[in-house]
């Protein structure tokens, strides 16, 4: 049977840089996307104005965790990041369209978090695919349904705090799967194979 190098000789193998650090600041960004899911759950049942705070807090672990992500394929890395940053562009630009079209300023909000959240559902369904957590696998499934309905108004407060409680238990499950785990923990069964060697 083949004896495969640990995650830290792979790294050091193909001359990428990533300490145990960065792992750390990775899983950062989970605890982040967590507590900014159950802020938004609270604020959102106590129809609070400040529910823009936990959209940035949630916003703020997704570029986290997006920033710190280790694959092997520069390309996925770079599209997740893509997509979150001009989600969180969009969702900016639209508290400056606000004053002047409050229908437009909400299409594009909703529409940012929806490209957000594509990029949060490449972190969760990376680590589904490696680690086969179920939890990454259902908020992948999850994170449309809580914009698709929004971005096509026909959405309701029951539904929305509804979808917003699944995705944070969600959240908190799969958090504390992540953190239970070793640092640099190898893929399962190594479905991941061998990083590609820096030229």
């Amino acid at each position: 049977m083949e004896q495969w190098p640990t995650l830290e000789e792979q790294i050091k193998g193909a001359g990428i840089y990533y300490p145990r650090s960065y792992d750390i600041t990775y899983r950062m960004g989970y605890v982040l996307q967590s507590i900014g899911a159950l802020g938004f759950v609270v604020l959102y049942y106590l129809q609070s104005k400040l529910q823009a705070i936990p959209f940035v807090i949630f916003n703020a672990g997704i570029v986290l965790s997006s920033m710190y992500l280790l694959v092997w394929k520069a390309e996925i890395k770079r599209f997740i990041l893509r997509m979150t940053f001009a989600g969180i562009a969009l969702q900016i630009s639209s508290i400056f369209i606000q004053p002047f079209n409050a229908f437009y300023a909400g299409k594009m909000f909703f529409l940012g978090l929806g490209l957000t959240l594509t990029g949060g559902a490449g972190l969760v369904g990376k680590e589904a695919y490696c680690f086969r957590f179920n939890e990454g696998w259902l908020l992948l499934m999850t994170y449309p349904l809580a914009v698709i309905p929004n971005l096509f108004g026909f959405s309701t407060y029951k539904y929305n705090l509804g979808i917003s409680v699944i995705i944070t238990i969600l959240q908190f499950s799969f958090l504390r799967r992540k953190l239970s785990q070793p640092l640099l923990k190898h893929c399962e069964n190594n479905v991941c194979g061998l990083p590609e060697t820096k030229k």
